[in-house]
């Protein structure tokens, strides 16, 4: 069981480089619903050549859907809207709040989800040790996404605008959305008896949802695949964004039933802020060279201290 612990590290990173990914895809296409719609297309294409080498039973039956809770499906709308919000969010609120909200959303609908049993996760209850190793995390989560560095006068205005709260309320929701698709598909997966064909499903109807929306709203797909496609041979990372959503997805649909949504939540956060700090020092990804500080450190050793007294009191 303790080292079923370690592997939401590893897919906290995937999140972390995913993020990174799609920065560019959509600097480089012009459009975050275009680079949402490329990574679950690939995500979908990966997932469906594994069940082809795979061949699991198809259990998608008319029962299937009439003998099991609606919000079984609920995880592919969850993962479409979390992945483009936060796309959308950088240019709105900047990289501090675009990455410190949706964590926070993330941890507060995990211990709600774990407090109650919501979506036939296992149920952990809220005990005051647990309450503060809460609180503890957040602290480090803030420390770890720089939330305590001085902005730049320009960042300061540029971010005061009436309609900020509707793009923070927006980020919070979109953490919410992966905490509920984690606990969804770890459900889905178990009911399948497949995290690969859960994980395939899911991303399948986020990539149909996107295309849709993409196609309604006249984003200029052709030329933005064109702009993608020139680039490949200087980033031929830009299209790996789908296979390291893809397997998170897979891995959080088996680890949930197993050790609880919460635990694959927080203990994936981690990895997630301690690969964003080691992106951001080595400039991976092409992301702009930002060395890692001593606050980030702190808030690091916090988030550990916190994901040890949250799951293991």
């Amino acid at each position: 069981m303790l080292l079923l612990c370690f592997i939401p590290i590893f897919m906290g990173g995937e999140i972390a480089a995913q993020s990174a990914v799609n920065a560019n895809l959509k600097n480089i296409s012009g459009s975050a619903m275009l680079a949402s719609t490329i990574s679950f297309f690939v995500g979908s294409s990966f997932l469906t050549i594994l069940l082809l080498v795979m061949q699991p039973k198809l259990p998608l039956t008319a029962t299937l859907i009439t003998d099991n809770p609606w919000w079984m499906w609920l995880g592919g709308l969850t993962s479409a809207f979390a992945l483009t919000t936060n796309i959308v969010l950088f240019a709105r609120l900047g990289s501090v709040q675009t990455a410190v909200l949706p964590i926070v959303g993330q941890i507060i609908m995990s211990v709600i989800i774990d407090q109650f049993g919501l979506f036939n996760s296992p149920s952990a209850k809220l005990t005051l040790l647990k309450f503060i190793g809460v609180l503890i995390l957040l602290l480090g989560a803030g420390l770890s996404a720089n939330v305590m560095v001085k902005k730049s006068p320009i960042e300061q205005v540029s971010r005061k605008t009436s309609q900020q709260w509707f793009w923070q309320l927006l980020g919070l929701i979109a953490g919410a959305g992966l905490a509920v698709q984690a606990a969804v598909n770890g459900y889905l997966g178990h009911v399948l008896n497949s995290s690969a064909l859960a994980a395939w499903l899911t991303c399948l109807v986020a990539f149909i949802i996107l295309l849709i929306v993409t196609l309604l709203t006249k984003v200029p797909i052709v030329t933005g695949l064109k702009k993608a496609q020139r680039q490949t041979n200087n980033h031929w990372w830009l299209w790996i964004g789908g296979l390291l959503g893809s397997s998170y997805v897979m891995l959080s649909a088996q680890l949930v039933p197993l050790i609880g949504t919460g635990k694959v939540i927080v203990i994936a956060l981690f990895g997630q802020l301690t690969f964003s700090a080691l992106i951001d020092n080595f400039g991976w990804f092409a992301a702009p060279k930002q060395p890692i500080t001593r606050l980030q450190l702190l808030g690091l050793n916090l988030m550990l201290v916190a994901i040890i007294v949250v799951n293991w009191h």
